[in-house]
């Protein structure tokens, strides 16, 4: 299932049609696709203030795992965080002096970053760690490495030859991955119940593989599944009808669908759409893909 899922679910931002020098996407090798959402970060140095800088400083809930490196051009510090799955949006650090940096990040999947780390992922939701907590020695085995790659392209290059040896697969569980699988197919409707029904799973066991390898419960992750599926849909269309979408995502009626998109999204779906779209050329979501 670790090959498919990539195919069938492809999270995205609060503005995924953003290409600036303050953001741009560049995806994996053939290899890296089913763990790798994509590598990001500026094109170049630029004049920053942190990852507030533009539209791109608003992050919202995408079921994924970032490790950031940041570079300071002219010390040459380079340092390093790892964002775990978030449930809520918010709006990025901004530092209090500009000065000449870049950025380059590795955005995981949330249920293959565990592949390449040796940590347990219990109880990180919604927090910032340094990277080595969870990815031991990548600041020192990558970190130097990526700041003399510039710029992003280089940079992708050198992660994935590092990621490729780093991949671990004997921590690839079948019975995670299948779940995942149903979840997604079933768009964020499928209840923990019949998860565990389906793949023959204790309630006790579910709970581990989800908490060990995502951080967060299967029904939170179903929620958040749901709603990234919905925010794709409403963005692709570019306009938002609430009764056809709480019918076909299964929420009870408009007004939570409504409820439900805002905790995560931090404003309505009108809004997002027009941030969404503000200050970029592309027209639909297929051409982030």
């Amino acid at each position: 299932m670790q090959n498919d899922l990539y195919r069938l679910y492809f999270p995205i931002t609060a503005t995924p049609f953003e290409h600036s020098a303050y953001y741009a996407e560049r995806r994996p090798c053939v290899a890296l696709r089913p763990y790798i959402r994509c590598f990001w970060g500026t094109s170049g140095k630029v004049l920053s203030r942190g990852h507030g800088d533009g539209n791109h400083g608003t992050v919202i809930p995408d079921t994924c795992m970032d490790v950031i490196f940041d570079f300071d051009c002219r010390s040459g510090k380079v340092t390093g965080s790892f964002c775990a799955i978030d449930e809520n949006s918010y709006r990025a650090g901004v530092q209090r002096e500009p000065s000449y940096c870049s950025t380059f990040a590795i955005r995981f999947y949330s249920w293959t970053a565990a592949l390449f780390s040796h940590a347990d992922f219990t109880g990180s939701k919604n927090k910032t760690f340094e990277p080595d907590s969870f990815f031991d020695g990548i600041m020192r085995d990558l970190g130097d490495r990526l700041f003399e790659a510039d710029p992003l392209e280089k940079r992708a290059e050198a992660a994935e030859e590092y990621l490729l040896k780093r991949l671990d697969l004997k921590r690839f569980d079948i019975n995670l991955m299948n779940s995942v699988h149903d979840v997604i197919n079933s768009k964020g409707r499928m209840t923990v119940g019949d998860i565990r029904s389906k793949n023959a799973l204790s309630e006790r066991k579910l709970e581990r593989l989800f908490a060990e390898n995502i951080g967060v419960s299967p029904k939170t992750f179903t929620t958040l599944v749901r709603y990234q599926l919905l925010w794709q849909e409403i963005c692709s269309a570019g306009r938002f009808n609430a009764l056809d979408l709480a019918y076909k995502y299964g929420y009870f009626d408009q007004s939570h669908l409504l409820n439900d998109f805002k905790k995560h999204h931090g404003m309505t779906p009108a809004q997002a759409i027009k941030f969404s779209r503000g200050g970029f050329l592309q027209d639909n979501i297929s051409q982030v893909k």
